[in-house]
């Protein structure tokens, strides 16, 4: 503003000056000239006031087309032209700032384009394919790991996805990213799945969306495919020799558990100590003949066909077969358990022997880990809206330390500081239910319990069944079915 204050009054000055010369002229000139003498003499300072400024309008001109010629150079992308002006001029303000602009975007450029060299760098060295779209669903760069995966294809921009990597699957998921506005669903700002890409090379893709809630040419999806194809090898592997070697444990156990039940049955006269001896081997033998049967069946689970889309259980009906089968353990140990589920039914898409087996679980693992006399309670929530049925077993036990509620679920796993106290868990039970529950669109969880049901609370959530016929449920209400002496009941 100072600039362009000073510029305008030396402008004004020099136009004032050279009228006032204009007018003022003639004071000069002699009484005795003449005429022409006094026009010749006004003419001369009117020349002299226009070569003044004319020499200042050249100055001017000559410094604005400098700034204009550097101003064009920066725009055009030479960020290294800087303004030389002579200090004190009329633009050395003007051409300081537009100095320090250039210097602001070299410095920017400069930051920018290392990090675009660092980025390319890490993109091609990664080992993961990387494949990036743009708002129009067309391959707009990809590192060289992509060329591993389809080799055949040659460059893949401007592609479809499809036209790289042969997976409808993948495409549909690339189209619905692009369309949808808010991103993923539930604002995981991620979408993961498994495609194989030829004979035993699975890939697991990771699909983020650019420009979630700016315009759409910002829109874009990344893609990343982590090679699984030995881990999924290794895995099977795993499964077949596990499978394998308790199939071959299955004989010699039977002949343990039969000969020691045919001693015990057979001879009454045995010692205490002999029948005590034959008490643990029989006891052992059915400890580890019931964790033969949960690989084998975790195995079958894993290699199993796709859950199929009308499949569909009574969670009431299921609890009860379950309920049937561990009432004898909760009878010996006095415990009552509490049945909260809707009277009208409640109907979910699962197998309904694999719910069974899911309560049955629980159900054992409340029950092993439950003081004498307490309440299992078993509870079940409808949300309509997201179409999920969410179905609890809490329990007055222990309950779950924080860091290790994640890894209950995993094989052979169990809480180190009640294993001495829980004898004949095979530690295979909750993976069973994670497994089961998962495959059927559902998920599996564990939090302290809340209230009086201060133990641990086991959740497992499960897609609501299609409906039957149009009829309205009943009112949920809620019924008790208990095991062991009235007198326990809490």
């Amino acid at each position: 503003m100072a600039g362009s204050a000073t510029l305008g009054l030396r402008a004004a000055g020099v136009c004032v000056a050279v009228t006032a010369l204009a007018f003022v002229a003639a004071q000069f000139v002699p009484e005795a000239a003449g005429r022409a003498e006094r026009l010749t003499f006004q003419a001369g300072v009117l020349v002299l006031a226009g070569a003044v400024f004319w020499f200042f309008t050249r100055r001017l001109a000559r410094s604005l087309a400098e700034v204009i010629a550097v101003a064009r150079a920066i725009g055009s992308g030479d960020y290294r032209r800087r303004l030389h002006l002579s200090p004190g001029g009329e633009f050395a303000e003007l051409a300081e700032a537009v100095n320090q602009m250039a210097r602001g975007i070299e410095a920017n450029i400069s930051t920018i384009t290392d990090q675009k060299t660092q980025l390319q760098a890490i993109l091609d060295g990664m080992r993961e394919a990387v494949m990036v779209l743009d708002a129009a669903g067309r391959v707009r760069s990809a590192n060289p790991a992509l060329g591993r995966i389809a080799p055949a294809v040659g460059s893949p921009l401007g592609r479809r996805p499809i036209e790289v990597i042969p997976s409808p699957e993948l495409q549909m998921t690339c189209d619905r990213l692009l369309a949808d506005e808010e991103g993923p669903v539930e604002g995981t700002g991620a979408v993961t799945l498994e495609a194989q890409l030829g004979p035993g090379r699975f890939y697991e893709v990771s699909l983020v969306r650019l420009g979630i809630g700016g315009t759409p040419a910002e829109a874009g999806v990344v893609m990343v495919f982590h090679d699984v194809s030995e881990t999924r090898k290794l895995s099977r592997v795993r499964r077949d020799f596990a499978a394998n070697v308790t199939h071959e444990l299955r004989t010699p156990l039977t002949s343990i558990k039969g000969y020691a039940e045919t001693v015990l049955a057979a001879a009454p006269e045995l010692a205490p100590e002999k029948r005590r001896f034959l008490d643990v081997i029989l006891k052992n033998a059915n400890h580890m003949s019931k964790m033969v049967d949960d690989i084998l069946n975790l195995a079958r689970l894993e290699d199993g066909q796709d859950v199929s889309p009308d499949a569909r259980a009574e969670a009431g009906a299921a609890l009860a077969d379950a309920i049937r089968e561990c009432e004898p353990q909760a009878q010996a140990r006095r415990l009552v358990l509490d049945r909260q589920l809707p009277e009208g039914g409640l109907a979910v898409a699962c197998d309904s022997g694999q719910l069974s087996q899911v309560w049955r679980n629980l159900l054992e693992n409340a029950i092993r880990f439950s003081p004498e006399g307490s309440r299992i309670v078993m509870t079940a929530a409808v949300d309509p809206g997201r179409g999920l049925a969410t179905l609890a077993v809490l329990d007055q036990g222990p309950g779950i330390p924080p860091e290790e509620r994640q890894r209950v679920f995993e094989r052979f796993y169990r809480v180190e500081r009640h294993r001495s106290k829980t004898p004949g868990s095979t530690g295979l039970g909750l993976a069973i239910v994670k497994h089961i529950v998962e495959r059927h669109g559902g998920r599996v969880w564990v939090e302290r319990g809340r209230g009086e049901m201060s133990g641990a609370a086991f959740y497992f959530s499960l897609p609501l069944a299609r409906p039957a016929n149009p009829a309205v449920p009943g009112p949920e209400t809620a019924t008790e079915v208990r095991s062991g002496p009235p007198a326990q009941s809490s």
